[in-house]
């Protein structure tokens, strides 16, 4: 049983692993600028209906901008829907 439990928790990492890359992927279509953050107005043209409200609740450290962590958090936490399909 305890072997069973190591497969599922390995399992549930690499499918964890693999949604962060798709996620990541797809996510640099977002950042035209090159920055490695995503402003409101790159956010927008990926999400039309994101509200400043929300935005700025996603924007956990407050500077204005998101960075990958934030988004990811935002992804996973159902807040904004994966744009990796």
């Amino acid at each position: 049983m305890a072997r069973f439990a190591m497969v599922l928790l390995a399992l549930a990492g690499l499918s964890m692993i693999a949604f962060s890359v798709n996620a990541a992927t797809d996510m640099t279509k977002i950042d035209t600028d090159g920055d490695g953050m995503y402003s409101f107005a790159e956010m927008l043209v990926a999400y039309p209906d994101l509200g400043e409200t929300t935005f700025n609740a996603v924007d956990v450290n407050g500077d204005g901008m998101l960075n990958e962590a934030e988004l990811t958090a935002a992804i996973e936490a159902g807040v904004l829907p994966d744009m990796a399909g």
